[in-house]
């Protein structure tokens, strides 16, 4: 149960410790959605988790697609932990990561009546990618051509959000004739 202040230490799940998500995978997802989370938890390259006193009370899903483009494909957080900052902990935190490999564009989807996770990455700038937008690498955030291994799936809203500007033209040269 939240206690007064507490908020817990971001941890990374590797492994068997990976179990230790399930609780808020069930709290935070319903049907095919928990299933394919729980399927996901096993394979996905980067999973954290905020801890208090032992307990996962919040879990993020997160993978670079291509060396340019992250994904956040699950956060989850347990019921009696909504409303404590630990969703809005875990996507900073993704952000962060997301950043320092070297990402220029972050996606997710969430359901488009998901009124809470809609709010949350939209507080992080997140924002909604029409399907007829040019792709990340024409300087727009579509990516549906990546949609495949989003699992963007009916009912859902892809977001959206640049974390760097794509490079030009002249500077892709000078880094291919400096790797020369």
């Amino acid at each position: 149960m939240p206690t007064n202040g507490s908020t817990g230490r971001l941890i990374d799940l590797q492994g068997e410790d990976r179990e230790r998500a399930v609780p808020a995978i069930r709290d935070g997802f319903e049907g095919i959605y928990r299933w394919h989370a729980k399927r996901t938890l096993r394979d996905i390259a980067r999973v954290r988790a905020v801890d208090v006193d032992g307990e996962v009370v919040g879990v993020s899903m997160l993978e670079l697609l291509v060396p340019e483009v992250g994904y956040v494909y699950y956060l989850a957080v347990r019921t009696q932990w909504r409303q404590h900052g630990i969703g809005a902990r875990l996507l900073d935190d993704a952000l962060v990561w997301f950043r320092g490999s070297g990402a220029r564009v972050v996606y997710a989807a969430a359901e488009e009546h998901n009124t809470p996770s809609l709010a949350l990455f939209r507080s992080r700038s997140f924002r909604l990618v029409d399907r007829a937008e040019a792709g990340w690498r024409e300087g727009g955030l579509g990516a549906w051509g990546l949609r495949s291994r989003m699992r963007v799936v009916f009912g859902e809203v892809l977001l959206g959000l640049r974390l760097a500007p794509e490079p030009t033209a002249a500077a892709d040269a000078s880094r291919d004739s400096r790797q020369a």
